[in-house]
């Protein structure tokens, strides 16, 4: 049996949403919009959930800490953080529409961001990036979900990359870093499980929940886990 039959993957599909040219054009448009309009863009899931994910780093962080937000897209969660005075904020993607864009919003908001293009499921690019040290907390808001969509060239889901993404976030790290993710594709448990062997459960966000059928849910999740002591 396999690792990711352990872990329980859920039957996801392949979609666009998990194609790097998809988020090509998308952030082409985007970046176009931004230099025409001053519109930064689409924040994914909402800004109640990129508000309740910058809260929860300022209440559990200082402003020194080395954050690296994966999937970066705009930039908008480290650009609350900057004006909240956190000031060692990394962004990654691996749109090169997305850096520029990201990077163009910080300079005309006048806040120093470090932006780079990377491919998170590469080891080379992941310990580029992390350095010696790694970083104190690791930020994903769809990111994962969108991998979790990527497809083969038969058109099935990419399992590999779903498999390596936790090891990323966990060599990200450094010894006593945090990852916090918010996924509307994965439940709590669902994450639980996926990172087990690299992370453990440290926190979690609440959302507004909504109840159907006698069963109580909410549409995104946000967990904190703790990466795991080396043996």
């Amino acid at each position: 049996m396999s690792s990711s039959d352990n872990k329980d993957t859920p039957a996801f599909e392949a979609s666009r949403l998990g194609r790097k040219d998809h988020w090509d054009s998308v952030y082409d448009r985007e970046l176009h919009n931004y230099e025409t309009t001053g519109d930064i863009g689409e924040i994914w899931f909402g800004s109640s959930a990129a508000t309740k994910m910058v809260s929860w780093v300022v209440r559990t962080t200082q402003p020194s800490a080395r954050i690296l937000d994966v999937g970066c897209g705009n930039g908008h969660l480290l650009l609350d953080l900057a004006s909240r005075g956190y000031t060692n904020l990394t962004g990654t993607d691996y749109s090169a529409q997305a850096v520029r864009l990201a990077h163009e919003i910080a300079l005309s908001d006048h806040h120093t961001i470090t932006y780079a293009e990377q491919d998170f499921l590469d080891p080379e690019q992941v310990a580029r990036v992390a350095g010696s040290t790694g970083f104190d907390v690791v930020l994903d808001k769809g990111t994962y979900d969108a991998i979790c969509l990527m497809p083969m060239e038969d058109g099935s889901v990419d399992q590999k990359a779903i498999d390596v993404y936790p090891e990323s976030v966990a060599r990200s790290l450094a010894d006593d870093g945090v990852f916090l993710i918010t996924s509307c594709n994965w439940t709590e448990d669902e994450l639980v499980r996926r990172f087990k062997d690299h992370l453990e459960l440290f926190d979690r966000v609440k959302h507004t929940t909504f109840a159907f059928g006698g069963a109580v849910g909410q549409t995104v999740v946000t967990v904190a886990f703790k990466k795991q002591p080396a043996a």
